[in-house]
C-alpha cells in the first residue's frame, strides 16, 4: 500500500509541475523532437497521477463516485462548448483546434451517467464497491478527456478534490520522513483524518462533495473566462 501511495504521489507531482515546465523549457529552445518525447512522458504521468488520485479518494462510500460525476459533467459542458466554438483558425485565434470535441462530450456524459448509476448503490451504506479497478479506470478516463479536450492543466481544478486528497498523502509522507516519524494529519488520505476526528462518514462525504463542486465551478469559470476576456 505504501508503494502505491508513493507511486501515485510521484506521478501526480511530475504530471502537474515538473513535466510541463520541462516542455516549456524545450519549446523555448527549439527542440521539436524532444518536445514530442516530453509530451508522451507527460501524458503517462498525467494518467498515472489522475488514476492514483481517484484511487486514493475511494475510501468512503460514495466519495469518489460522486466527485467523479461532477468532473465528468464538467468535461461534458467543455466538450459541447468547444464544439460550438469551432471555426477556421485563419479567421480568428479564439478557436479550439480540438478533434471531435462533441465525441468527447458524449463520452464524458456517458461516464457521468455510469458513475451516477453506480452512486445509487454505492452511497452509504454501500451495496457495491468501486475497488482499484473502477477507481483507476475513472482516473484514467478523466486524464484521457483532459488531453483529448486540451484542458490538461484545468484538470487540477476539475478534479480538485482528487488533487487535495493526493496532496494530503504527499504532505503526510514527506513530513513523516523529514521529521523522524511525526505526522501532519492523524491519518492519510485526508478523509480518514476527519474520521479520526469524530466526523461521521456521511458528513465527510457530503462536505467533500461540496469542495469538489466548488472546484469544478471554479474550473468551468476559468475555462469560460478566457472567452469573456478575449
Amino acid at each position: 500500500m505504501r508503494g502505491i501511495l508513493i507511486a501515485g504521489a510521484t506521478a501526480f507531482f511530475f504530471s502537474f509541475f515538473v513535466t510541463p515546465l520541462f516542455i516549456k523549457f524545450l519549446a523555448g529552445r527549439g527542440y521539436g523532437q524532444q518536445i514530442r518525447v516530453a509530451v508522451v512522458i507527460w501524458a503517462i504521468f498525467l494518467v498515472l497521477g489522475s488514476s492514483n488520485g481517484v484511487n486514493l479518494t475511494d475510501g468512503l462510500d460514495g466519495l469518489a463516485s460522486g466527485a467523479a460525476v461532477m468532473s465528468f459533467l464538467a468535461f461534458t459542458l467543455i466538450g459541447v462548448w468547444e464544439f460550438g466554438q469551432r471555426c477556421e483558425v485563419a479567421l480568428t485565434t479564439n478557436c479550439y483546434n480540438v478533434r471531435d470535441p462533441l465525441d468527447g462530450a458524449v463520452l464524458a456524459a456517458a461516464l457521468a451517467g455510469a458513475c451516477a448509476g453506480f452512486l445509487w448503490w454505492n452511497a452509504s451504506p454501500a451495496r457495491i464497491f468501486m475497488g482499484d479497478t473502477g477507481s483507476l479506470a475513472i482516473g484514467g478516463a478523466l486524464a484521457g478527456l483532459a488531453m483529448t479536450l486540451r484542458t490538461e492543466l484545468l484538470l487540477v481544478l476539475l478534479g480538485g478534490l482528487f488533487v487535495i486528497i493526493t496532496l494530503s498523502v504527499i504532505i503526510q509522507t514527506t513530513y513523516f520522513k523529514i521529521s523522524g516519524g511525526k505526522r501532519v494529519f492523524k491519518m492519510a488520505p485526508l478523509q480518514h483524518h476527519f474520521e479520526l476526528l469524530g466526523w461521521g462518514e456521511v458528513t465527510i462525504v457530503i462536505r467533500f462533495w461540496i469542495i469538489a463542486g466548488l472546484c469544478v465551478a471554479a474550473g468551468l469559470g476559468l475555462f469560460y473566462a478566457q472567452w469573456v476576456v478575449a
